[in-house]
């Protein structure tokens, strides 16, 4: 990962930059949620529900913004769009520590939605993508690797925090760090102007053919496949899985201890699968993990006894972390650099649209049925079809870290 990027930056303070960034923007200001939401209903009672649609909202807001926020990428490079998501980022958060009913929790995400996507996952997984392509999949996995580590570290300091000098306090020291992070690394180290494959030729956007036209290249709507159906898989099991255990006979502790269990052991598979994708081919890592994840969803049908829980686990736990290094450096060879930012937040948006209706889907089989059966049939066959779908994209082309079709100016 040893290089230059346009105006003297390296390509390894790209890498310390997203891992830092993702660690306290992913890490601290998305996946700790939940710790908010606890500590806020308990001081306030106002109702988990109320809460809960101010973070669907925040979701929703985050999927739609997706798709610009890739085309500012293509446009402008990182930096536009991370400022302005340290702007919204700001304004969400100074709604947060003043809010005084339900509805400003609402009003609240409807600037952190699109502040997150523009500051945090987007921008910094397409740059690290195109600008390193020697040990693209590594690289990858050592970003993506910060949001797990600090929603490890994060998640209990934020809670103790909160007990100790209430919710608005935390959300001020919280909403500091998150706003404040990005700022030195777009002085120091993100690349400056429109992005540059190995820091050469300008990416250049695409005159000959159409957005449209773009999508349905080969491999496009394999790809779109091997996104969506573990996004909507994957989420549902992380909002059903701590019901489904108790439902088992696990304590409620239990539950939650084999849910946290996931995010840790994901950091190895970010990692790990990071690594593996550049030794055997990005494809072939994804794949592997997409069946393993099969194993592990079928597994969870035996989950009452340790044995299986814990394998469960550990597979989840590594098939997903894979998943997240590898699938970027896929795309880029699919999609092609000429409009990557804009057809990868395309993708990406209709990944998210999918984690939102999957648990939906998944609590509906339950109300329905009494159990989890239907649901678990649900996300086997997503990880199953998504699994079959990985052999349908071009393999020649993609096990290649070089995305191959690059046009340059």
């Amino acid at each position: 990962m040893s290089g230059t990027l346009p105006g003297g930056r390296s390509t390894l303070g790209l890498v310390v930059a997203g891992f830092v960034i993702s660690f306290v923007v992913v890490g601290g200001g998305i996946e700790t949620v939940g710790v908010f939401i606890n500590g806020i209903a308990a001081a306030t009672h106002w109702s988990r529900s109320s809460l809960s649609l101010g973070v669907g909202v925040g979701a929703m807001m985050a999927a739609l913004s997706m798709l610009p926020v890739g085309m500012l990428v293509d446009r402008f490079g990182v930096r536009v769009p991370i400022l302005a998501g340290v702007a919204l980022l700001a304004v969400g958060f100074v709604i947060l520590m003043l809010m005084q009913q339900p509805s400003h929790f609402l009003f609240a995400n409807l600037f952190l939605g699109p502040g997150f996507a523009a500051c945090a996952l987007l921008p910094i997984t397409i740059a690290v993508t195109i600008l390193i392509p020697d040990r693209t999949t590594f690289a990858l996995g050592i970003v993506a690797a910060g949001s797990s580590a600090g929603a490890l570290v994060l998640a209990p300091l934020l809670q103790a925090v909160i007990e100790a000098t209430g919710w608005r306090h935390t959300y001020m020291l919280m909403g500091s760090a998150v706003v404040l992070t990005p700022l030195p690394f777009l002085a120091f180290a993100l690349p400056r102007g429109r992005l540059r494959k190995g820091g050469g030729h300008a990416v250049e956007l695409s005159a000959s053919r159409s957005l449209l036209g773009e999508l349905f290249q080969p491999g496009v709507g394999a790809l779109a496949g091997v996104m969506v159906l573990p996004g909507l898989a994957a989420f549902s099991i992380s909002v059903h899985l701590v019901p489904y255990l108790t439902g088992l006979g696990h304590s409620g502790a239990a539950a939650a201890a084999a849910l946290g269990a996931t995010v840790g052991i994901s950091a190895i598979g970010k990692l790990g699968g990071g690594f593996l994708g550049g030794r055997v081919g990005a494809l072939t890592t994804v794949r592997l993990a997409l069946a393993l994840d099969a194993i592990a969803v079928a597994l969870l049908r035996y989950a009452e006894t340790p044995v299986a829980l814990g394998a469960f686990v550990v597979l989840h736990g590594l098939a997903i972390g894979t998943q997240v290094a590898v699938v970027p450096a896929i795309a880029a060879v699919v999609l092609g650099m000429k409009r990557f930012g804009t057809l990868f937040g395309l993708l990406q948006v209709a990944t998210m649209v999918a984690s939102a209706v999957g648990p939906v889907v998944s609590g509906l089989i339950f109300d329905r049925t009494g159990q989890y059966d239907g649901a678990i049939l649900m996300w086997l066959g997503a990880f199953v079809a998504a699994t079959a779908l990985g052999f349908w994209i071009p393999g020649a082309r993609t096990e290649a870290s070089v995305p191959p079709r690059v046009a340059v100016a």
